[in-house]
C-alpha cells in the first residue's frame, strides 16, 4: 500500500502483540479517541483503536510547569515559548483488534508478531474502516480486554467512526448491538452505555 505522509501520525516507542504506543510527530496530533490506525511488523499490516491519549513533558522525570501567567491567552504563551513543542510530547496507545495477512485478508485476531519500533502509524482512511468493519469480530477482543481505558466508551467511540463512513449507518448499529448483546450477555446496562456511546454528536 502506497504511503500517505499526510496521514501518518506517528512512530511507534512501545510495541507487543496487544497493544503499541506511538510518540506524534506533532504535538496533540494524536487522532481521536476510539480511531482505526494502522502500522506493520515489517510484512503485515497490523490494526489498532486508540485507546488512550497522553501530552506530557518529552523527560518523564521532570513535571510541567505553568508558564502563563502574564500571556494573554494560550497562543501567545506558545508564541513567546517556542521551546516548548520540543520539550513536551503527545503519545497515544493502541489496543490491537487485527491484522492483514500475507494474502490481503482482514484477520480480526492478535498478529503473530507485534508491530516494529520507529515503524510509522498512519490514520486508517475511509475504505480501510469499510474494510475492517465487514465483520464484527473485533468487538470481541475490545469486550475482553483489561485496560486503563473506560472500554465500554472506547467501543462506542471506535463504532460511531466505523458507522460515519457507511452509507446506512443505522443498520451497522443495529447489527453491532445484536453481536454486542451475544457478547456482555445479561448486562443489559453495560449493553445500554456501549449503544449510547456508540450515537453520533
Amino acid at each position: 500500500m502506497p504511503v500517505d505522509p499526510a496521514a501518518r501520525v506517528g512512530e511507534i516507542v512501545e510495541a507487543s502483540t496487544v497493544e503499541f504506543v506511538a510518540q506524534c510527530y506533532r504535538l496533540d496530533g494524536a487522532p481521536p479517541f476510539g480511531s482505526l490506525v494502522r502500522a506493520s511488523d515489517g510484512w503485515r499490516d497490523v490494526f489498532g483503536v486508540i485507546a488512550r491519549v497522553e501530552t506530557g513533558s518529552l523527560d518523564a522525570g521532570r513535571r510541567v510547569t505553568p508558564r502563563g501567567a502574564d500571556e494573554v491567552d494560550e497562543a501567545s504563551l506558545f508564541e513567546h515559548n517556542p521551546e516548548l513543542a520540543a520539550l513536551l510530547r503527545t503519545e497515544f496507545t493502541a489496543l490491537v483488534v487485527g491484522h492483514r495477512n500475507e494474502r490481503g485478508e482482514v484477520l480480526h485476531r492478535m498478529p503473530p508478531h507485534p508491530p516494529r519500533l520507529h515503524g510509522f502509524v498512519h490514520r486508517c482512511d475511509d475504505a480501510e474502516l469499510l474494510a475492517f468493519g465487514q465483520r464484527l469480530d473485533y468487538l470481541a477482543t475490545l469486550v475482553a480486554t483489561p485496560s486503563r481505558t473506560p472500554i465500554d466508551e472506547l467501543i462506542g467511540a471506535a463504532l460511531r467512526q466505523g458507522a460515519a463512513v457507511r452509507d446506512d449507518p443505522h443498520d451497522y448499529l443495529v447489527a453491532a448491538g445484536k453481536r454486542l448483546a451475544g457478547l456482555v450477555g445479561n448486562d443489559v446496562q453495560r449493553l445500554g452505555t456501549i449503544l449510547r456511546c456508540a450515537r453520533p454528536g
